[in-house]
């Protein structure tokens, strides 16, 4: 039997919000997201989230990196254990999270709750230089880490050193016995490639031999007592990390609270903004929880439905607690009531749903739902016994504060058993006074619903002319199945439907039921007429936010434009002052003031105050005009305009990419020193977001990171992805070192979740 998650594939909403985790804590909050018991606590989780969404809309997304759950290696440090490296570099990049959230999010005090959360976080500043200086990037010890640790690892590479002079010396002294002249390694340690029949000259173990037999690879006994003296370096260094990482993880313990609150923080903020950004991707809000005894939601919209073409639709259940919707086969009232219990189910599992306005709902302890086909093969359960089974549990389990959503109730049996049925459970539904929504074709249960004034009718609107369902559901008014308008329409005999409608008018010929149809016809053409008047009312509404809009953008293009003119006088101010100071300079230098020289220099500045003017003028840009492109001393001819975006043909002969509202005219060429720099790629040519060297040398991959960052940096990218694989570590290493010489890099970073781990670097671009 399916439980209400099941029902309202809620496992599909939590997916979609999933991908915008960052961490493996808040992915777990999200996977383990169920309604909430209490009525405060949901309320409080509604407000942060609110306040996160409100940031996110006024300023940007907080920014937070991918990161591990360290809550097993925090228990491990309060038992005295070691952590290993990677845990100190996840240490490394959570105090960097909580530095940069503290940095760069904007303290703004109308966001109390965002701001109380934020304020919680310890940089540890002290900790995360102490980190730094000892594991480096690229997950390793620094030799800086102790003196000893450094004699050690020069130690080793003297008798590295000393083990390559050795095989050149003997590679010469046995020559004329060698397969090849060069020194080969087996098993991690150098071997001579010795001619089998000439073996016994050298004095050395035999490690490997060729397939051929031909060959014997042999260790020389000088290189087996170096390799000796390595291994036991290699001991002492392997003992010195280790008390290394052992002082290390007592100086994290010491701020063990710190790191637990800033883990805590960060992963609730990552789930904050996990929900936050899913809200804006469906464009939904957050609800009301009211204290008062109502479901107000206007303009819903089913969230895991195409939002450009899904039927909204309103629900407005307040003095009547119970909605009764009916209408036509295949016209929309299972999607109706998926869409409001899922719509409850999300406000209460702390989400925000899909609607025009602000839903307002009250608090609901629990959901019950019985929808579709509950038939059990297993249980040798009928349609109508699964049916009943799933309404005895309802029926004994409701409760004041439940919410109940009924699909076809009373199907299965016999249309008098199933109609008496389905009434007897809407009365107990009545009497407990729960919330219920209910689907049925039953007219003996619109005609009770006409009665009685605690039932909402309502039904899914269809097109009597084109005989096709609109899914838009009418509160106010019952609806018809339309069963012989469907059967004419898909070619039933018109002999079976004359006699299904003679039958039919037989039946609704007492007063009563007369009666009922007449008011139905009136009630039907008074909702169409008022639906049609707000549909109007609607577009009024348009027209005039549009034109707000339209006001608000002009005023503030004005205020921009006096704005930037403003700061481009005073910009064009403090420049002439600069070029008087620069030409009185020269005067000093020259000891004497020569009339020619005066000229001169008066000229210099005259020119540069023209070419600003000129440079400033808001003119129309065309083909063919001189323009140049802003904060940038590159001038051309304009070649191509394609809507806002510009090709520039440059005075130094490159074709550059623009955008139309980043270049000016300049009103006449004026002549110009040459750029030193020219760069020799196109600026049409497509650079990729990540450079891949993985198998290659260390010289040849830093060649290829070199020309792909020349494009990288051409093509105004901010950040890119260097993918060197793992393997051995050298050639990250001689990434890392590459990159802290280019000054282009203003940082770089091993890859997180799903950015290829060690086996990557994320590089940002200044």
């Amino acid at each position: 039997m399916k439980d209400i998650y099941q029902s309202f594939e809620f496992d599909l909403i939590k997916k979609k919000i999933e991908k915008y985790a960052r961490g493996e804590i808040a992915l777990e909050k999200i996977r383990n997201l169920k309604m909430f018991s209490s009525h405060v606590d949901l309320v409080n989780e509604l407000k942060y989230l609110e306040e996160t969404l409100s940031y996110t809309y006024k300023y940007r997304s907080l920014v937070i990196t991918p990161h591990k759950d360290l809550t097993s290696f925090f228990l491990l440090l309060k038992k005295d254990g070691v952590g290993n490296i990677d845990f100190f570099y996840q240490v490394s990049s959570l105090l960097e999270n909580a530095n940069t959230l503290l940095n760069e999010s904007v303290k703004d005090e109308s966001y109390p709750l965002l701001l109380s959360l934020i304020r919680k976080l310890e940089p540890c500043e002290s900790l995360k230089h102490t980190i730094e200086r000892i594991i480096t990037p690229d997950l390793d010890i620094a030799d800086s880490a102790s003196s000893t640790l450094r004699e050690i690892r020069r130690s080793i590479r003297n008798e590295e050193a000393s083990q390559q002079k050795i095989m050149s010396s003997l590679l010469i002294k046995y020559k004329d016995i060698l397969n090849d002249e060069r020194v080969t390694m087996r098993n991690s340690s150098y071997a001579l490639p010795i001619k089998s029949a000439y073996k016994g000259k050298i004095e050395g173990a035999i490690v490997d031999m060729s397939d051929t037999g031909n060959t014997s690879f042999i260790e020389p006994y000088e290189i087996i007592a170096s390799n000796a003296k390595i291994q036991r370096l290699r001991e002492k260094e392997h003992e010195e990390i280790h008390r290394i990482l052992y002082e290390l993880s007592r100086n994290c313990e010491k701020y063990l609270p710190s790191l637990q609150m800033n883990q805590e923080v960060i992963s609730y903020l990552d789930f904050l903004l996990a929900k936050a950004n899913y809200a804006i991707e469906i464009n939904a809000s957050v609800a009301s929880i009211t204290n008062e005894r109502k479901i107000v939601f206007k303009g819903a919209r089913h969230p895991l439905l195409d939002q450009n073409k899904v039927v909204k639709n309103s629900f407005l259940l307040n003095k009547q607690k119970i909605m009764l919707i009916t209408g036509p086969n295949a016209g929309g009232k299972t999607v109706a009531i998926k869409t409001i219990g899922l719509l409850i189910l999300m406000s209460e599992c702390g989400l925000a749903i899909p609607v025009d306005e602000v839903g307002e709902h009250c608090f609901f302890k629990d959901i019950f739902v019985d929808i579709g086909d509950n038939q059990s093969l297993m249980d040798n359960l009928s349609t109508f016994s699964g049916h009943i089974s799933k309404i005895v549990k309802i029926v004994s389990e409701v409760s004041y504060d439940s919410l109940v959503i009924l699909d076809e109730l009373g199907t299965g049996t016999s249309p008098l058993d199933g109609e008496a049925i389905a009434l007897g459970v809407i009365n107990r539904l009545h009497d407990v006074g729960c919330f219920s929504i209910i689907t049925s074709h039953y007219d003996g249960i619109k005609a009770f619903a006409l009665e009685h004034d605690y039932i909402l009718n309502s039904s899914m609107e269809f097109d009597e002319q084109n005989i096709v369902p609109t899914y838009r559901l009418r509160l106010g008014v019952a609806g018809k199945s339309y069963g012989l308008e469907v059967g004419q329409r898909l070619g039933l005999d018109k002999r079976v439907l004359d006699f299904a409608s003679d039958y039919i008018n037989q039946k609704i010929k007492t007063d009563k039921e007369i009666t009922m149809k007449m008011l139905q016809d009136r009630i039907e053409e008074n909702e169409r007429i008022s639906y049609d008047l707000k549909e109007k009312l609607k577009e009024v509404e348009k027209e005039k936010e549009e034109l707000i809009r339209q006001q608000d953008i002009l005023k503030r293009k004005r205020e921009d434009l006096v704005k930037n003119a403003n700061e481009e006088k005073m910009r064009l101010i403090e420049e002439a002052k600069e070029q008087i100071d620069s030409i009185v300079e020269e005067f000093k230098k020259n000891g004497e003031y020569k009339l020619h020289e005066v000229i001169k220099s008066k000229k210099k500045l005259d020119d540069q105050i023209e070419y600003d003017e000129d440079e400033r003028e808001n003119a129309s840009i065309n083909v063919g005009d001189q323009v140049r492109i802003n904060d940038s001393a590159m001038c051309g001819k304009v070649i191509q305009i394609k809507g806002n975006n510009v090709r520039i043909l440059t005075d130094q002969g490159m074709n550059v990419n623009a955008k139309l509202n980043n270049i000016h005219k300049v009103k006449k060429e004026k002549k110009k020193e040459k750029l030193t720099y020219v760069s020799p790629f196109k600026s049409e040519t497509k650079v990729p977001l990540e450079c891949n060297i993985i198998g290659m040398y260390c010289e040849e991959g830093i060649a290829e990171l070199d020309r792909y960052l020349d494009s990288a940096i051409a093509a105004s990218y901010s950040q890119v992805r260097i993918v060197h694989g793992s393997g051995t570590g050298k050639l990250r290493s001689a990434v890392h070192e590459y990159l802290k010489k280019r000054k282009e890099v203003k940082s770089f970073r091993l890859g997180g979740i799903g950015e290829g781990g060690v086996g990557a670097t994320v590089v940002y671009l200044k």
